[in-house]
C-alpha cells in the first residue's frame, strides 16, 4: 500500500469495538429488554438521504427472530382500562369514610299518571353532597375511585317507614305500576357551592312520581368496583352500599293544581358551572 494511503488510513477516526459507544450502551443495558438496534430511529445528525437505509438494513434474521420479537413485546407495559392500586392505596380505600348530605330537598311536583311523555320532574332538583374522609378525618376527593361511585334514588312513604316500588292510582282503577320514574342513577360531579368551596355532588334533575300523594326519597351511595389481590380495580358483579340519606317529605299534586317553585340560588350556581341540570320557571295555577 502506498505511503500516502497508509497515512490516510491511520489518520481516520477508527474506534475499537471495546471503546465503541454502541458497545458501551449494550453492556450498560445487558440486563434489560429492548428492541433490536436495527429498529432504532437514525440520529438527527445523519443526512436525510441515509434515514431510509437505517430501516432497510435490518437483517432478515432480526425481523424474523421469534425470541427477539417476544422480548420486545414482553417489555411493553400492558395498559388495561381500569385503575391500578398498590397495597397502600387499597388500604386507604378500605379505611375511608363516606357521608351523604341532602343540600337541596325537593318540594313538589305533578303526577304524570300514564302520560310519561308529559311528566314534570321534582322541583327543585335533588342535590346530594358526598363527603369522603381518610383515616385521619381529612376531607378528600378520591380521584381514582370516583368513576366507581354512584348514587341511586328510591321512593318511600311519607314517614319513610316503607319503600314504594309499585303503586296503584288514587282511585284504584289503574293496575299497580312503578311509581318513581326517570333517571334514578347519578355520578359525582365536582362543583363549587355558594361559598365557592369545591365539593362532590350528585344531581337528580329527572325524577318524577306517577301518582299524587306525599313521599320521601332515599339516596344510596354505592361502590360498583372490586379490588383483587394484585390491586386492580374493576367493575364488581354487585355494588357495595357505603352511605345512605333521606330527603324531607314532599307533595305530588294533580297536574292542574301544580305550581312550580322558584329556581333556587344553588341551581342557578350549578347551571353557571355547566352542571347537567334542568330548571323550570314558575307557572300559574
Amino acid at each position: 500500500m502506498p505511503s500516502s494511503y497508509k497515512k490516510l488510513f491511520h489518520e481516520l477516526p477508527w474506534e475499537s469495538p471495546q471503546s465503541s459507544p454502541r458497545s458501551v450502551a449494550a453492556s450498560d443495558h445487558s440486563n434489560t429488554q429492548s428492541p433490536p438496534s436495527s429498529w432504532s430511529m437514525p440520529s438527527q445528525s445523519e443526512p436525510s438521504g441515509q434515514q431510509g437505509t437505517a430501516w432497510s438494513q435490518a437483517s432478515s434474521t432480526d425481523r424474523a427472530s421469534p425470541s427477539m420479537s417476544n422480548q420486545y413485546i414482553s417489555s411493553q407495559s400492558r395498559v388495561q382500562p381500569s385503575s391500578f392500586l398498590n397495597d397502600g392505596q387499597t388500604r386507604q380505600v378500605i379505611s375511608r369514610s363516606y357521608h351523604l348530605d341532602v343540600v337541596q330537598h325537593p318540594q313538589r311536583t305533578a303526577e304524570f299518571g300514564s302520560a310519561s311523555l308529559s311528566r314534570l320532574p321534582l322541583a327543585p332538583p335533588v342535590v346530594v353532597q358526598l363527603t369522603v374522609r381518610d383515616r385521619f378525618g381529612n376531607s378528600i376527593i378520591p380521584e381514582m375511585e370516583l368513576p366507581f361511585l354512584i348514587a341511586h334514588l328510591s321512593l318511600f312513604t311519607d314517614d319513610g317507614s316503607r319503600p314504594l316500588d309499585m303503586g296503584t292510582s288514587p282511585n284504584g282503577e289503574a293496575p299497580p305500576r312503578r311509581l318513581l320514574y326517570g333517571n334514578l342513577v347519578s355520578s359525582p360531579q365536582k362543583l363549587r357551592d355558594l361559598q365557592g368551596r369545591l365539593g362532590l355532588y350528585f344531581l337528580f334533575p329527572d325524577a318524577s312520581i306517577r301518582w299524587r300523594g306525599r313521599f320521601q326519597l332515599g339516596i344510596s351511595l354505592l361502590r360498583i368496583s372490586e379490588t383483587n389481590a394484585s390491586g386492580t380495580m374493576s367493575i364488581a358483579s354487585q355494588g357495595t352500599v357505603l352511605a345512605q340519606a333521606r330527603t324531607r317529605s314532599f307533595d305530588v299534586y294533580a297536574h292542574e293544581n301544580y305550581v312550580a317553585p322558584p329556581i333556587t340560588r344553588l341551581t342557578q350556581s350549578f347551571l353557571r358551572q355547566g352542571a347537567r341540570i334542568h330548571a323550570f320557571t314558575p307557572n300559574g295555577p
